[in-house]
């Protein structure tokens, strides 16, 4: 065992210094409606970023009480439809003509279009590509449309955007450092 201040062998039996870490508080979804959690996830963020850590708990599928898995997705803030429609925007300016035209062909991309909604931002574990599991289904991709305005380089990568009340149905729980 490694000293966690040092990183020096402890000898077996001595105890080790505890690190300190952030209260977590889980809020179980069912019972909440997508306003409460907006606003708990809007408490927890700033410019539209988590400040700190937060994770989406996936349900358990063979729980019928909505419990977490043991399976989590880091939760790095939440957006907008206005935010979205923005940025697509400019993504469709820098597309070519046929590119474009697929991208807005997307049903995700349509319904940015058609409804006033807000998303929770996710970094999915799976990273690019269209092999998503079923809970992700529906969601946007950072490399379609950017999910926030002006993110960094790499800040994004393997990230999409799901509704918020898809989000509630989908995901058992959000666990929020404190």
């Amino acid at each position: 065992m490694l000293r966690t201040d040092t990183w020096e062998r402890v000898p077996p039996g001595e105890p080790t210094r505890r690190v300190a870490t952030l209260p977590m508080r889980l809020v179980r979804h069912p019972g909440q409606t997508p306003a409460s959690l907006s606003a708990l996830l809007r408490e927890h963020c700033v410019d539209f970023r988590s400040l700190y850590r937060t994770r989406a708990w996936t349900l358990d599928p063979g729980d019928a009480t909505h419990a977490p898995a043991g399976d989590a997705y880091a939760v790095l803030g939440w957006t907008n439809s206005t935010i979205l429609r923005a940025t697509l925007s400019r993504r469709l300016d820098a597309l070519n003509p046929v590119a474009a035209f697929r991208l807005l062909e997307q049903p995700e991309i349509e319904r940015i279009e058609r409804v006033s909604a807000e998303y929770v931002v996710l970094r999915s574990r799976y990273g690019y590509g269209n092999e998503w599991p079923p809970e992700l289904a529906g969601a946007i991709s950072g490399l379609d449309v950017d999910l926030w305005i002006g993110p960094g380089p790499t800040e994004l990568d393997g990230a999409v955007a799901l509704e918020l009340g898809t989000y509630l149905q989908r995901f058992a729980a959000t666990e929020f450092a404190d």
